[in-house]
């Protein structure tokens, strides 16, 4: 199985999210797993091949090599991968320590949809990707993303 994980440009750290995909490699010898760390400091133990940034024709090359990617709950990233039917499990970043907003909101929507495995609980990402596994991708409707976008903004700053 192969496993792309972004944590994303942001500049706020998501050694949450890394940690959690370095014990997931450590327990999984049949996950390819890279992992694209942006801003992150994580010394990762288990995983082998990781970067920080790279053009976005490499990026690109990544997601179709991947059969899952696990995200942050950044629209920009997930958007892309839904598009391309990829199956993804989304971590949300926490309000404040890892993100200027609440990614959690998005990440349930989408998860409700049927778009995303929304993984709230990165002790659980295991059992997520396991899920991921099998799920059969629902593209979004066109309309569907602005007003998934509208609805938090409202809720966010209404």
């Amino acid at each position: 199985m192969k496993i792309l994980c972004s944590l994303g440009t942001h500049t706020q750290d998501f050694s949450r999210l890394a940690r959690a995909i370095d014990d997931v490699a450590g327990k999984n010898d049949d996950y390819d797993i890279v992992v694209q760390t942006g801003f992150t400091n994580y010394v990762y133990r288990n995983v082998k091949n990781y970067f920080d940034f790279c053009p976005k024709s490499r990026m690109e090359e990544l997601v179709e090599w991947a059969d899952i990617l696990i995200l942050q709950g950044g629209w920009g990233g997930i958007e892309e991968a839904v598009d391309k039917g990829k199956r993804c499990v989304v971590v949300p970043r926490i309000e404040g320590a890892e993100h200027v907003h609440n990614q959690e909101q998005l990440v349930r929507k989408l998860d409700s949809m049927g778009c995303v495995i929304g993984c709230l609980d990165v002790d659980r990402l295991s059992q997520c990707i396991a899920r991921a596994m099998n799920m059969e991708v629902k593209p979004l409707e066109k309309g569907d993303a602005s007003k998934i976008i509208n609805d938090s903004l409202n809720e966010w700053f209404g």
